[in-house]
């Protein structure tokens, strides 16, 4: 039951107490009249629903507050608190909401709306991202409800926790036990997510689920679904052994024809040439689930390219790094071994394999803004946001367009803040403009006050009974305490630079205004782009300006089909990795499918190619070291978003 069918049922509940109340007769001499305190807390209620309604949420939950501490006995008490509970819920206030909930299912077990509160618990897990507590809150919900509807909805959230935990079998396994009871609107909501399962299933999974048993999963339809979404995305091998299975346990079934004839038509295509790109990501320890999220742009771009070029298909050979050096070099030997044309990644320690890369002749594009990547030999390549790019984008954007040609820097003394501000001198410099200063302050600070002070060397008084009317359309912020004093700041400087993470930078911003730097542009890195630097400092830090790879709200057409394309399969938006991991893995496809690519020479020869490529993270080329030479989105905080300003060109995928 969704939001909307939840309010549906709580105003049902609330009619029929109306109509049970209006409809009631006149008592009679003799008989007990209905007692005043369920009328008052009828009224009380009603009043929390108008408010609610209204969508007046902080004065609605304060109603049905008091009503619950009035009333428990009432009963509306439970549909107050589901009411509460979605609240909460909707202000972000999840531990709260759950807490609601769980009072529901306590107090009142024999409420009908008890199932729906242990549903949102369930879902409310997913979202704090504990992932354990909500297979195991799963099961409760299981034994505690018999209806079809809720049962697939409690299979399907459990599906989702065992696909987060990365336990990819019992994700197929829950979506395929969901399926067979959801409604027709749900099963549209759930095949994508048990598409994107069984694509995750490696080899060993795969043949644990052609000998699984049938007991309650529909293993006839399970064995050969998989098999076709397998035989589609290229994954020839488990493909076969999950038909052959089906063929084998189902030879009466209604679809043993076409099992044959995909099983025929994989035999003729393992006979063609196969063009197979090796992976390498960090499925398991501590970096997992940046690796989860990586392959799921490698998995879009392999099913888009297969669908597209069915007489070509790519094969991709995924290897688990484990996020560990040692396991990273002994993965990289195995893709050697399985004659991979080229290798996307890794994540993390791609130090520890570059080096064999070379040695091999085997081209790796390596996903690491890490030092010592590049610069090794003509295979090895990188595809990733560097310090150096962003800077350059951004320095060429505040010159340039901006026409910020003296800046500032704020900078926390510590590795990042210290390269930042390096690379930030040196190009505003190389540009022809002028760094008048670089404060420092401690990473731990909180009171910027002696930093910012110094700043205000390079500015000067104008008192305001001589100074020219003027709007201050590039105001950072709040006045703080201008009203108090006789005069504005005049700067030397255009722009301030803070090269720091956003919870601490939306600390340090309203500190600025309070000083008066007011009127001067924000620049900060991609660490700005972020929720977090809205909700501390969001009216502070309008019109700052940043330099990112990608923008999940980009208007740009390439980085609009692949956000439709992946919030359609995986049933959320994506971020900078899975489109990084996309656009690496249709680099490759594309460079391995040309004419005349037979050997993994021709690969790197290719990936040098000027032309470049465009994509959903923008224009890319590689330079002779083998780093990206990227131009990236140029993104000015606009209210509660991040508003893309500019944009590279190039051929497009």
């Amino acid at each position: 039951m969704n939001n909307r069918a939840c309010q549906l049922a709580l105003i049902g509940m609330l009619m029929a107490v109306m109509v049970c109340s209006a409809c009631a007769p006149r008592p009679k001499p003799g008989l007990t009249p209905v007692p005043r305190t369920r009328a008052a807390a009828d009224q009380l209620f009603q009043q929390a629903e108008k408010k609610y309604q209204a969508s007046a949420f902080p004065e609605a939950l304060s109603l049905y507050t008091d009503y619950l501490s009035r009333y428990p006995g009432e009963p509306m008490a439970p549909a107050a608190l589901m009411r509460i509970g979605g609240i909460h819920a909707r202000q972000g206030n999840l531990a709260q909401a759950r807490a609601s909930y769980s009072q529901l299912v306590s107090d009142y077990p024999d409420s009908p709306l008890r199932a729906e509160a242990m549903l949102e618990i369930l879902s409310l897990l997913l979202r704090e991202g504990k992932f354990a507590d909500a297979v195991s809150h799963s099961a409760e919900v299981l034994r505690a409800v018999s209806a079809a509807a809720p049962q697939a909805r409690a299979l399907a959230l459990a599906g989702d926790a065992h696909a987060a935990l990365g336990d990819n079998l019992k994700a197929v396994e829950a979506y395929t036990r969901a399926l067979r009871l959801a409604s027709a609107s749900e099963q549209e909501l759930i095949v994508p997510k048990l598409r994107a399962a069984i694509l995750r299933l490696n080899s060993r999974e795969a043949n644990t689920l052609a000998e699984r048993p049938v007991d309650d999963i529909p293993m006839d339809y399970l064995l050969f679904q998989a098999g076709m979404v397998m035989g589609r995305e290229g994954r020839t091998a488990e493909a076969l052994i999950l038909l052959r299975s089906f063929l084998q346990r189902y030879p009466a079934h209604e679809n043993v024809e076409r099992a044959q004839q995909a099983i025929a038509e994989m035999d003729k295509t393992q006979r063609r040439e196969r063009r197979v790109v090796g992976c390498l990501l960090p499925l398991s320890g501590s970096y997992q689930a940046i690796g989860q999220r990586a392959l799921r742009g490698v998995e879009l771009a392999a099913s888009q390219h297969n669908f597209d070029s069915p007489m070509s298909p790519m094969q991709v050979i995924v290897k688990d790094t484990a996020s560990e050096a040692q396991a990273t070099l002994i993965a990289l030997r195995e893709l050697e071994r399985e004659g991979v044309s080229a290798v996307i990644g890794p994540l993390v320690h791609a130090e520890a394999v570059v080096h064999e890369a070379q040695a091999m002749g085997l081209p790796l594009i390596a996903l690491t803004q890490k030092d010592g990547v590049v610069g090794v030999g003509d295979y090895v390549f990188r595809n990733f946001i560097t310090p150096s790019a962003q800077v350059g984008s951004l320095v060429a954007y505040a010159i340039g367009t901006l026409g910020a040609t003296r800046a500032v820097v704020l900078y926390p003394d510590e590795p990042y803040g210290r390269t930042f501000t390096g690379l930030f001198r040196d190009e505003y410099q190389n540009r022809g403009g002028e760094v008048l200063a670089a404060v420092a302050y401690s990473p731990s600070a909180t009171d910027f006050s002696g930093s910012i002070r110094k700043l205000l060397r390079y500015s000067q008084r104008i008192p305001r009974e001589s100074r020219s009317d003027r709007a201050d359309s590039r105001s950072s912020g709040r006045r703080g305490r201008a009203d108090e004093k006789d005069y504005d700041l005049a700067f030397d400087f255009q722009a301030v630079f803070i090269p720091d993470e956003p919870t601490k930078a939306g600390m340090l911003v309203p500190q600025l205004v309070y000083h008066d730097i007011k009127g001067v542009h924000l620049l900060g890195t991609n660490l700005w782009h972020s929720d977090t630097l809205l909700r501390n400092a969001g009216p502070y830090v309008q019109g700052a300006i940043i330099a990112d790879i990608f923008s999940a709200d980009s208007t740009e057409p390439a980085a609009r089909r692949f956000v439709d394309a992946f919030d359609q399969t995986f049933q959320h938006r994506p971020g900078a990795i899975e489109a990084i991991a996309y656009d690496t893995a249709r680099m490759l496809f594309d460079v391995t499918g040309r004419p005349g690519v037979r050997f993994r020479s021709d690969v790197a020869a290719r990936l040098r190619d000027a032309e470049g490529f465009s994509g959903a993270t923008g224009f890319t080329r590689f330079q002779p070291n083998g780093d990206c030479d990227k131009e990236l989105r140029i993104l000015e905080v606009r209210g509660n978003k991040f508003i893309e300003l500019k944009v590279g060109g190039g051929r497009v995928f």
